[in-house]
């Protein structure tokens, strides 16, 4: 993993479970997740992408209650010195069956008004389709 900047799209499974979210409990349903995120400061993809594996750690980000219970399955990201997860998400967020199922959920900085950087599927992700879709929605921003 490189320490370059650069947005990636982490890819994990959850149980069902309930957490305490900002004085309101959270019902997380079973299922295949997807967070999109970047990491354009010190330490960039690897330090992020290591932060987000690691089971103990303080709270700082929504994804962080999120992961400590994650199965993690796959990673596709990109060296990048712009932030490119809202486009990221919103080509994730495209595919059949896929939702956000808590909006404002990892992108409360967001400035392109995207629903929510975390996405949800009830079926197994499907990694071929994932990476021709990011590697499409980066040439079509490109452009």
């Amino acid at each position: 993993m490189p320490a370059t900047p650069g947005s990636y799209s982490l890819f994990f499974f959850l149980n069902q479970l309930t957490l305490n979210f900002k004085n309101t409990q959270l019902i997380v349903n079973e299922g295949y997740y997807c967070y999109c995120g970047s990491a354009l400061g010190k330490g960039g993809l690897q330090r992020r992408i290591l932060r987000h594996l690691d089971q103990i750690k303080k709270v700082y980000w929504h994804i962080d209650y999120l992961t400590p219970h994650a199965r993690f399955l796959y990673l596709c990201f990109c060296e990048t010195i712009i932030s490119l997860e809202c486009v990221f998400a919103k080509a994730i967020n495209k595919l059949p069956n896929v939702k956000a199922p808590f909006p404002g959920f990892g992108s409360t900085d967001c400035t392109n008004k995207c629903i929510s950087h975390l996405l949800y599927t009830p079926k197994m992700w499907n990694g071929e389709e994932i990476v021709k879709k990011l590697i499409r929605s980066i040439n079509d921003h490109e452009k």
